[in-house]
């Protein structure tokens, strides 16, 4: 009966301090063609926006609107070690210029063993100028949702839909078009 109660109080002791109990997870929404908004949760040891806490602790989130722009990130939770060097790079750009970045996220991470840190930034579409080039693959920025993630954090990102360059040509075009026909039934 002795080795009963030993194995019993081990057993519940391992249970309760091995394992995380939820994922952190990051989501960045820049849908809206102003703003861009960031929910993330389940950092044990904090996430921060551009130096300012959003959230803390396994259980509680936090969530940002901020004009369109760039932005930094930092944060801690548990990985176990095995978020050490990973990477996510969860690009988007316009479909004439792939290799070109006009909005998403990246950040790197190390870990101590048990504490994952993250370090980076994010960004929404406002103007292609103010990007990147890459070499990294990106999606089209065209209102769809990208999903990336390391041990034991989950990140998603709904771009702004941007119409492509070449079809604002074309409804210019056509609209001058319009223009024209109309003026000439004008002179007429």
């Amino acid at each position: 009966m002795k080795w009963m109660t030993k194995t019993l109080a081990i057993a519940c002791c391992g249970a309760f301090t091995a394992l995380p109990a939820s994922a952190a997870y990051i989501n960045i929404d820049d849908s809206n063609a102003n703003t861009i908004t960031i929910t993330a949760g389940d950092f044990e040891q904090g996430f921060s926006v551009n130096g300012s806490l959003l959230t803390s602790g396994l259980g509680n989130s936090g969530s940002l609107t901020l004009a369109d722009g760039g932005f930094t990130i930092s944060g801690s939770w548990i990985d176990l070690g095995a978020a050490n060097g990973a990477r996510v790079d969860l690009l988007f750009a316009l479909l004439g210029n792939l290799g070109f970045t006009t909005s998403g996220i990246e950040f790197g991470a190390t870990s101590d063993g048990q504490v994952g840190t993250l370090s980076g930034s994010f960004g929404g579409y406002v103007d292609p100028s103010m990007y990147f080039s890459t070499s990294l693959p990106t999606l089209v920025q065209n209102g769809q949702i990208g999903y990336a993630g390391m041990p034991f954090l989950s990140v998603s990102f709904v771009s702004e839909a941007v119409p492509e360059p070449g079809s604002l040509a074309l409804a210019g075009i056509a609209l001058a078009g319009v223009g024209a026909l109309r003026r000439r039934k004008m002179a007429a």
